[in-house]
């Protein structure tokens, strides 16, 4: 039988979960051992401060792993340090390293889409510092979209429309180290020539705005399961769909995808050749954008909150009619995504599994 290896933190949490218990303690490992038994898999849970690269060989060895959002993201730093080491040491980690540094990242999200070639039909620019900004402000048409690199529930973006408010966001989300500050300033005096550290250095991104949305769609992947929601700009929300409320979207058949949005999500998700991942998607009316995506650790409310999943029979977008648990979507996912044959099911390939 073949066996898995999945990474805990060290409150004993794997992934993320919406309504579970007790709350956020992501999901329930028990359903998750007994789903991935039925596909053939033996889940071997470890904690991640259990991994020890100087007396243990993970060459070629299928890991899964539960990513961080602690305050600061301290902790998640270090489940990077950890991840990335098993990747160079030979492991197979799932998703690839790449996806871990990405979540809660958004400024290596836009270079992740942008070396992997995803066509979003929206124009975004990553900055590192206020003076990184003020190199490039003459090139940028207001209002625009200002977004924090990290945050969730659209914490952190906002729509400015000149320069001052602009400069004052930056300002506002970069953190200050006063005596850091102090002696920076302080070698200016002493040695001429110095350039000195910015004052504000945290990453952001601007983002062109598309105008006149009313909505957009959350789409998730899991396999060949897509399960999408449709969520309106509430009043009050400025130009942000997230965190409006899971009652205040629609799910499933009630999303009303436009035609269109399914084979554009789905020729994203082939081409980033992850299990899953979450997307935000708009639409004018025209053109579909692809507005942010994360493939590990995001939130799951759409599944729970909907009746059933879209896949494709015969070619065509069907509606199952099927409700499942998060740890049943995830653990297909994973397995289909082990199998590498991307062509078939689960279903189909159950039998290769050993």
């Amino acid at each position: 039988m073949k066996t898995l290896l999945a990474l805990l933190d060290y409150k004993s949490k794997f992934g993320s979960k919406h309504f579970d218990i007790p709350y956020r303690s992501g999901m329930d490992k028990n359903k998750l051992s007994k789903y991935f038994l039925e596909l053939g898999i033996q889940i071997e849970y470890k904690f991640l401060n259990e991994i020890d690269l100087k007396h243990g060989s993970f060459k070629d060895k299928d890991i899964i792993y539960t990513s961080s959002e602690d305050i600061g993201y301290q902790y998640k730093s270090y489940i990077e340090d950890l991840i990335y080491a098993l990747e160079l040491s030979g492991a197979n980690v799932v998703p690839s390293y790449r996806h871990l540094k990405m979540n809660n990242n958004k400024v290596f999200m836009e270079m992740t889409r942008d070396y992997l070639g995803i066509t979003t039909n929206v124009n975004s620019t990553v900055f590192g510092s206020l003076k990184d900004l003020k190199m490039k402000l003459s090139d940028i048409t207001f209002p625009v979209v200002f977004k924090a690199s990290a945050g969730a529930s659209g914490t952190g973006v906002a729509l400015v429309k000149n320069e001052q408010e602009l400069i004052k966001k930056v300002k506002k989300i970069s953190r200050r180290n006063l005596k850091s500050d102090l002696r920076d300033y302080i070698r200016s005096l002493r040695h001429k020539g110095y350039i000195r550290e910015s004052l504000y250095r945290q990453k952001f991104i601007l983002q062109e705005l598309i105008p006149n949305l009313v909505n957009d769609w959350k789409v998730y992947f899991f396999g060949e399961k897509l399960y999408i929601f449709k969520r309106p700009i509430l009043n009050g929300r400025g130009i942000k769909a997230s965190g409006g409320g899971y009652d205040n979207y629609f799910y499933g058949l009630e999303a009303e995808a436009p035609d269109g949005l399914f084979d554009y999500a789905w020729t994203l998700f082939k081409k980033m050749d992850i299990p899953h991942t979450s997307m935000d998607i708009a639409y004018d009316g025209e053109e579909f954008y692809l507005i942010e995506f994360q493939s590990l650790y995001f939130g799951t409310a759409g599944i729970p909150y909907s009746k059933g999943y879209f896949t494709k029979i015969n070619n065509k977008w069907t509606f199952v009619e099927e409700k499942l648990e998060i740890e049943k979507a995830y653990a297909d996912s994973i397995a289909s995504f082990l199998i590498k044959d991307k062509g078939q099911t689960i279903e189909t390939n159950l039998k290769r599994i050993s």
